[in-house]
């Protein structure tokens, strides 16, 4: 007592108290997010939690409140990994690099060079815009 600073009497005050209303609140709302947190199979967080326990409850709980009774419960949400939408896969048929970098022409319509680009619109319509490039002026040929 002597290390921590205080009385004797206040230790013994504090050892013997009886709880608050805020500490019956606070055993209860734990109880209810420990039967919530099983139910959901441990997913929700302190959101998901926060909107669920004002529901139950009529006071409206502080998030903060929410946030520290999760912590002292031990409660924590799982997180889900998401999944890969793109698979990588190697091209079928590569061309021939027939320019070796050099990306300069002598005269008209020697070299051309192009690119295909989708475009998405409308719910599941796409839509392949494809620019190809005279490398001796940098004109785009329209055709």
């Amino acid at each position: 007592m002597k290390i921590a600073g205080i009385a004797r009497s206040a230790y013994y005050k504090w050892l013997n108290r009886l709880p608050t209303s805020r500490d019956l609140l606070n055993a209860k709302i734990m109880k209810e997010m420990i039967v919530l947190h099983e139910k959901v199979d441990r997913t929700f967080g302190y959101r998901q939690m926060i909107l669920h326990m004002n529901r139950q409850f009529k006071e409206k709980l502080n998030h903060k409140r929410l946030y520290r009774l999760m912590k002292v419960a031990g409660l924590r949400s799982i997180i889900r990994t998401k999944n890969k939408r793109y698979k990588r896969f190697t091209p079928e048929q590569v061309a021939e690099n027939r320019l070796n970098r050099e990306f300069t022409a002598e005269k008209p319509n020697e070299k051309w060079v192009t690119d295909v680009m989708e475009f998405k619109y409308g719910q599941s319509r796409k839509v392949y815009l494809s620019a190809i490039r005279d490398l001796y002026d940098g004109s785009i040929e329209v055709m």
